[in-house]
């Protein structure tokens, strides 16, 4: 009977322990992260009775959790990877409904523009029509405002969104750390309470939700959380240690964003293995589709606003004046689209007129229409003359060049610099100064011969296409030089203004100096002379030059040469030859010989000091025609007597030995000085120039150097060679800056005539220039005629006699031409991989093809939503099937448990009844 007590009363023990662990899996059927549970029953130890073995009845060993590791797992994947598509799907197609919406996008607005801008064109002159088109334009940039807005807003959102994934992420991984430090408790993870183990899945389950974990559980079912690769890297939960993160946002940037391991510790780590998960969706959200989107719409604000303004700038407003930018983008703006705005309020400052226009002459004898566009030239040749030559019209700042078979190109000059003058120093035989205008007209040097002339004038060096060579203007000034400029070859000295200020230092104005014209040490043992007629002084011919008989040409017979000529020039010339010798080149222990005379110490030795040496020279004066003193820095100056001005100094030694000064043996040459007095009402340069057989070679013996001047402003490009042979150095002095040669081409009307079918000239109508000569080839009529960025098109050959005016459009009030071409970019293709006729896309086919991309990226993101979904569901189903509660096999469990636990009851009242039966015996 007590077996059957002991036996029935564990198996009411254990039978109510399962039914009560039946009845809280009933109870927790809906319990999010609840795993099923059941009893584990185990057979009591057997008893000997004799010689067999009798049960003891069963025990209730343990609770256990159903449970599969690799469900668990795969589950928290799955639902890493859902996670990730959420922000892709919900986000993409708010920027799909903004970009793409008819009262948002972008389409409608830039429709209403061109179709404004034709509107205008269609009646230019109408205020109310420009006062529209202005509003359209306003209402364009305020669409590419508000678009920077709604990025903005998502920005911003996202920016929240995962700075909030962040806190819950790291409060998740800190309770996870309070329930592995709960775990140290046991041993084993089966002595683990299963609640326990459940809020550690639980709690994994929700972590994976921002980003996909590798895990590793210990024996006691604590977990190690990684978001790398492995359990090696990038490790934020280990047992109960744990390391938050943080999100780092790039401030150049701000779409891309980095999540950090240990944000504030001393050695934070970037998180690179973040690869799904919400966060991960956040991130690739911001950087693929609201950072590709933003950067599309900025892009397409700057090309707008480069199109539009190139061509606005390039046309005329209703006042007259050249357009300015119609659009501008605000640099303080956080991207090009939220800054872009309309620069102008006045609808008057709309350029609706082109800046050029072409009138054809009412008796042309062809029927040929013209029309006339202007883009700007790529101009080959020398570099620009700043680039090439420092200002600074000292020889020492030349720059030395050598002269071959083929003409050397040095520089351009650009129209809009003033009193430019470039300097060729110590001319050799045969080398000149050419300057030249693009289209081949000569203003300054020597005409070029044929042969040189195929060398020169090529578009290499920086000449038009089709130029010729003409030297109708040159060396020709003011009325009759090119453009009325007036220029000057040779030498040439202008009257200086200085200022002159009172007593307290205030400007009073300028005070004219008289014009001077210094020369340099003329060349030493020249022979020859210069031939009469060969130089004009101030346009007087000058006569024939030479060396005294048995002497060189020396300084000294260049005075009385052109002195000779003063009353008809105005010019004065002295001459002079000093030379000064510092105190520390002398030698005075060595001898001395000045023009073949001995220089001895009073004393009969050496000199005893530079008074001593200056005294000696001094003594010999009358004999030498050389003068010596002494400077108040102690500087000994030779200088010739009054009456041998000019003349050459020879200094020797003896014996081929040092001279006493120190200076080497050879001969000091004398230097000219031209001088013209100012007289009141007119200008007083002095101009030494060429004539017929002059040469810059002459102005060399006369120490002068050759200067190309214009005076007053360059009114043309100019190109600048140096022809000859050997080798040459050149200087140059300018002031001002570059015009503008559109600005420039605008202030000159320009006549084109046809002299044939097949040759024309271009005529500036200001000063009556020929400015080009070409032939025209019928057959080419899109070729046309072009000049400095201006282009004529023809749509029928012309004829001889046809004329075309072409003007600056100064009163463009009535034109539409820049508008029908502000219009045009509406179908103009500037996006995309660049062609022959530009680039792939018009501004609507970006905008369409950026909204469609995004769509594209919306709809797979949808897609793999829903594949995701699926295999999801599957993890869950699969986890379920394990873990999960099913009420039909509870209640099955339930009825065998009750069952069982009336049978052990009724062991226990068989056996009560059993004794009290034997208690009953008598």
């Amino acid at each position: 009977m007590t077996d059957l007590i002991s036996t029935g009363s564990t198996a009411v023990a254990a039978y109510q322990r399962a039914l009560g662990t039946v009845s809280n899996n009933i109870a927790n059927v809906g319990t999010d992260g609840y795993s099923r549970q059941e009893v584990v029953l185990q057979a009591n130890p057997a008893k000997k009775e004799g010689i067999i073995y009798m049960g003891t009845g069963v025990m209730a060993d343990r609770i256990q959790r159903s449970y599969d590791a690799f469900a668990e797992s795969n589950l928290r994947n799955s639902n890493s990877d859902l996670a990730s598509q959420e922000p892709m799907v919900n986000y993409t197609n708010r920027v799909v409904d903004v970009l793409g919406g008819t009262t948002m996008g972008l389409s409608g607005a830039m429709d209403q523009f061109f179709a404004s801008a034709r509107s205008l064109s269609a009646d230019p002159a109408s205020i109310v029509v420009r006062g529209s088109f202005v509003r359209d334009a306003q209402g364009l940039a305020s669409r590419f405002n508000q678009l920077a807005g709604q990025l903005d807003l998502l920005q911003n959102e996202t920016r929240d969104a995962i700075e909030t994934n962040v806190v819950e992420m790291n409060t998740l991984v800190k309770q996870l750390a309070l329930v592995n430090t709960q775990m140290v408790k046991q041993e084993t993870a089966d002595s683990q309470p299963p609640q326990l183990l459940d809020q550690r899945d639980q709690l994994l389950k929700q972590l994976s939700t921002f980003a996909r974990l590798t895990t590793q559980f210990k024996s006691n079912g604590s977990v190690l959380v990684s978001l790398g690769p492995s359990g090696m890297h990038d490790v934020i939960l280990d047992g109960a240690k744990y390391t938050p993160i943080g999100a780092d946002f790039n401030s150049s940037a701000p779409e891309k964003v980095s999540l950090v391991l240990d944000p504030y510790g001393k050695n934070p780590q970037p998180l690179t293995s973040v690869t799904s998960g919400q966060m991960a969706g956040l991130m690739s959200f911001r950087e693929q589709v609201l950072g590709s989107t933003r950067i599309s719409l900025d892009a397409l604000a700057t090309m707008l606003v480069r199109e539009v303004n190139t061509v606005h700038q390039s046309g005329v407003d209703a006042y007259g004046n050249a357009g300015g930018t119609l659009f501008s983008i605000d640099p303080a703006a956080a991207s090009a689209s939220a800054g872009m705005k309309v620069a102008l309020d006045d609808p008057m400052l709309v350029a609706a007129a082109a800046q050029f226009r072409v009138i054809e002459d009412a008796n042309n004898p062809s029927s040929a229409d013209a029309r006339l566009e202007y883009a700007p030239e790529a101009l080959q040749g020398p570099p620009a003359l700043d680039h090439v030559l420092v200002n600074n019209p000292h020889p020492s700042a030349g720059k030395a060049i050598t002269l071959g078979l083929v003409p050397r190109a040095v520089a351009s000059v650009a129209s809009g610099l003033t009193n430019v003058t470039v300097y060729l120093d110590s001319a050799k035989p045969g080398q000149q100064l050419q300057l030249l205008t693009r289209d081949g007209r000569q203003l300054m040097g020597s005409a070029i011969n044929p042969s040189d002339q195929a060398l020169i004038i090529t578009t290499a060096n920086g000449f038009a296409d089709k130029a010729s060579y003409s030297t109708s203007y040159l060396n020709q000034s003011d009325s009759a030089g090119y453009k009325g400029m007036h220029v000057f070859y040779g030498a040439r000295a202008g009257v200086l203004q200085v200022p002159v200020y009172d007593k307290v230092g205030q400007a009073m104005g300028t005070q004219p100096l008289a014009a001077v014209l210094a020369g340099g040490h003329m060349p030493v043992g020249q022979s020859t002379g210069i031939a009469a007629g060969a130089l004009k002084l101030n346009g007087v011919a000058l006569d024939a030059l030479q060396p005294q008989a048995g002497k060189t040409l020396q300084a000294s017979d260049t005075v009385a040469w052109i002195n000779a000529k003063t009353a008809q020039t105005g010019v004065v010339a002295s001459a002079s030859n000093e030379t000064r010798v510092s105190a520390s080149q002398f030698k005075l222990s060595m001898p001395l010989s000045i023009n073949g005379t001995s220089i001895v110490s009073a004393s009969g030795g050496i000199f005893g000091g530079v008074r001593d040496l200056a005294a000696a020279i001094q003594s010999q004066s009358a004999v030498t025609g050389v003068t010596a003193s002494i400077s108040p820095d102690g500087e000994l100056i030779l200088s010739n007597v009054p009456s041998r001005a000019g003349e050459d100094i020879r200094v020797a030694g003896m014996g081929g030995l040092t001279n006493a000064l120190g200076i080497g043996d050879g001969t000091i040459s004398g230097q000219i000085s031209l001088t013209r007095a100012l007289v009141a009402g007119r200008d007083t340069p002095i101009e030494l120039g060429f004539g017929d057989t002059g040469t810059p070679a002459d102005l060399a013996k006369l120490g002068l150097r050759t200067g190309a001047t214009v005076v007053g402003a360059v009114k043309d490009d100019l190109l600048v060679f140096v022809t000859g042979a050997g080798t040459a150095s050149v200087a140059a002095s300018y002031s001002g800056q570059p015009a503008d040669p559109k600005q420039v081409l605008r202030g000159q009307p320009l006549q084109i005539v046809f002299s044939s079918d097949t040759h024309y000239t271009i005529t500036d109508l200001n000063t009556k220039t020929v400015v080009a000569e070409r032939d025209f080839d019928p057959g080419q009529l899109l070729a046309g005629v072009s000049y400095q960025g201006l282009h004529m098109a023809l749509n029928s050959p012309p004829k001889a006699g046809d004329k075309f005016l072409i003007d600056g459009n100064v009163d463009g009030t009535g034109n539409n031409e820049n508008m029908l071409e502000l219009a045009a970019i509406e179908s103009k293709r500037v996006f995309g991989g660049k062609t022959l006729f530009g680039g792939t896309k018009t501004l609507s086919m970006a905008y369409i093809e950026q909204v469609n991309d995004i769509g594209n990226i919306g709809r797979q993101a949808a897609i793999a939503q829903a594949s995701l979904t699926v295999v999801h569901d599957q993890a869950v189903s699969s986890r379920d099937e394990v873990s999960g509660v099913s009420l039909d096999q509870e209640a099955a469990d339930l009825i065998r448990f009750q069952q069982a636990y009336q049978a052990a009851a009724k062991t226990i009242q068989v056996s009560s009844q059993i004794f009290d039966t034997i208690l009953h015996i008598q």
